[in-house]
């Protein structure tokens, strides 16, 4: 009895250890979560020029787009990929989790399909749709794409900075433009 005594706060601080070792993994939240779409009190023009400017910002290259449709689809080549341990793969936009056993990730590409529709002359609506997948390796022979889950990060990035176009007025600047009433005219 004094024995497993002594050995109580030993594994007390195992277990926490343990607990607190696989909180540190990233898996990504529910889809459901995940902010996808947004109804804008601004007309089609102004939030589809918006929509190609925070792509721009990004880095995102857009591959095709018809206005007419309002249907947007960009995508991302280069998406640093990171193995957190053996086996488990993720990257700061989605988790990839553990491929087939012996085969191994690399070169993580992403698709943005985004919608953007009149609602009225002066309401437009959003909506993204974005799959990530890694190309899947067994030594040096490729073994086809795998595919990973949004963690909700590029989602939430973009529709802020969309948010934040549109709320300045459609360019970045231009609410501060406007109180420049307040100085003086003639250098005082």
């Amino acid at each position: 009895m004094k024995r497993s005594k002594r050995f109580l706060p030993i594994l007390l601080l195992a277990a926490t250890g343990i607990s607190g070792l696989a909180a540190c993994a990233t898996f990504p939240p529910p889809r459901e979560a995940i902010p996808t779409s947004r109804v804008y009190g601004k007309g089609y023009n102004e939030v589809w020029d918006a929509v190609l400017a925070a792509l721009s910002e990004l880095n995102v290259e857009v591959k095709s787009m018809e206005k007419e449709s309002g249907r947007i689809v960009a995508g991302d080549d280069d998406i640093e990929l990171r193995q957190f341990e053996p086996g488990r793969y993720d990257s700061k936009y989605c988790f990839c989790g553990s491929p087939e056993r012996y085969h191994f990730l690399r070169n993580l590409v992403a698709e943005y399909k985004i919608s953007v529709n009149r609602v009225t002359e002066v309401r437009s609506s959003l909506n993204i749709e974005i799959s990530y997948q890694a190309s899947s390796y067994l030594g040096e022979v490729s073994a086809g794409w795998f595919p990973c889950v949004s963690k909700g990060v590029f989602e939430s990035d973009f529709l802020e900075r969309l948010d934040s176009r549109l709320m300045a007025g459609g360019s970045h600047g231009s609410a501060t433009r406007n109180v420049d009433w307040w100085k003086p005219s003639r250098g005082y």
